[in-house]
C-alpha cells in the first residue's frame, strides 16, 4: 500500500507540520487529506506531488 505525506505550509509557503499515512490509491489519499481542514497543503507519494490545496478550496 503507498504510502503518502502530508505537508501544511505556513504564510510564506514553507513547509510546517507533516503527517504521513497510507492509503490504497490517489483518489483514498485525496478525500483523507481534505479531512484535515481548508489549509495551504500538499500531498506527496514518494517524489511525486500528487495535490496542492492554496487553502480555503474545495478538491474536485
Amino acid at each position: 500500500m503507498p504510502y503518502y505525506r502530508l505537508y501544511f505550509l505556513d504564510r510564506r509557503g514553507r513547509f510546517g507540520r507533516v503527517e504521513g499515512f497510507a492509503a490504497q490509491d490517489d483518489a483514498i489519499a485525496i478525500r483523507q487529506a481534505e479531512g484535515h481542514g481548508e489549509t495551504v497543503k500538499e500531498l506527496w507519494c514518494g517524489g511525486r506531488r500528487v495535490k496542492q490545496w492554496s487553502g480555503g478550496e474545495k478538491a474536485a
